[in-house]
């Protein structure tokens, strides 16, 4: 089975953020979201995974270069969700036939077991596709059985993780596209496509008050992924508090959890933290406060300054 991670979109919600760092290199709880799916499509069993990229895609290959089993695959052109399932597949990076691709996104956080059970699930179903399903009525769907339907009143909306024949996708016109336009839709429409509800947790990360829940999560042990090394603590207010291996804080500093001092990040004296992430190498100058706010790698908040719900990207 072969994993395939969608990384490359411009992340335009958590600008200016990603204008510097892409989405998928932000770390919620010391590390990038990438390296979370593809740990998680590893975990599920993929023995190959391929990663599209465009924006960043220069920063996303040397982040990924040299890991085993891992390719990241540059779109010169934005393709969509869709498109780039399909690109990926027609170029032959997804296998053939009836091999099985397994689909998440580096935004979205998985339980990995999920992950494995859709991809066994898939023989079982009899589709060519499968999706994993929540509860939520933004895009709704109710079970036959184990076939999805459209329904106004269905009480399960997609996970954003699917498994999928690779010869349906090799299959199918190129070019630009949603997932749900191209591939998922159709299916959907012809009642080829089966589904399988979740039974951990799921979070998209692509606001900045998703991303600190994500943050929350993972320091809270919501999902199954390992904190980088360093020392997991109680700051005021008894939230959970990452100091990373290297980060550092005055012993004058407040610092309120959930929150998350990245390698290398510092809070000076009397300056005051709470529930933000303070990315690799950033700054809280003396005397500044920083709530529900997101620092970039490097970035900076001089002494004295005030950042509220923030998006803080480095130089």
């Amino acid at each position: 089975m072969i994993g395939f991670c969608l990384a490359a979109g411009a992340g335009t919600r958590l600008l200016p953020l990603t204008r510097v760092t892409p989405k998928p290199l932000l770390a919620p709880a010391g590390r990038p979201l990438v390296d979370l799916a593809v740990e998680a499509l590893q975990a599920a069993g993929a023995t190959r995974v391929v990663v599209n990229a465009h924006h960043g895609a220069e920063q996303l290959t040397a982040h990924l270069a040299g890991r085993p089993g891992v390719e990241v695959l540059a779109e010169p052109t934005l393709l969509g969700t869709g498109g780039g399932l399909v690109n990926a597949a027609r170029l032959g990076r997804l296998g053939g036939g009836d091999d099985p691709v397994l689909v998440t996104a580096a935004d979205h956080v998985v339980t990995p077991a999920d992950l494995a059970a859709l991809a066994g699930f898939l023989d079982r179903s009899g589709a060519p596709m499968a999706a994993g399903l929540i509860p939520g009525t933004s895009f709704p769907l109710r079970l036959d059985g184990t076939r999805v339907v459209r329904d106004p009143a269905g009480p399960w909306d997609s996970a954003g993780a699917y498994v999928v024949r690779a010869g349906l996708l090799c299959g199918l016109e190129p070019g630009p596209a949603s997932l749900v336009g191209r591939v998922l839709g159709p299916l959907l429409e012809r009642g080829r496509l089966a589904g399988l509800p979740f039974q951990g947790p799921t979070a998209d990360a692509g606001t900045l008050e998703r991303l600190l829940a994500v943050s929350a999560g993972l320091l809270g042990g919501r999902w199954p992924y390992a904190l980088p090394p360093g020392r997991l603590t109680r700051g005021a207010g008894n939230g959970p508090v990452l100091l990373a291996e290297g980060a550092g804080a005055d012993p004058s500093a407040v610092l309120a959890g959930p929150l998350v001092l990245d390698a290398g990040g510092r809070v000076g004296p009397g300056a005051v933290a709470t529930r933000s992430v303070i990315g690799p190498g950033a700054e809280v100058g003396a005397g500044a406060r920083v709530a529900g706010s997101f620092l970039g790698p490097g970035a900076r908040v001089p002494p004295g300054a005030t950042a509220t719900a923030a998006l803080i990207p480095g130089a």
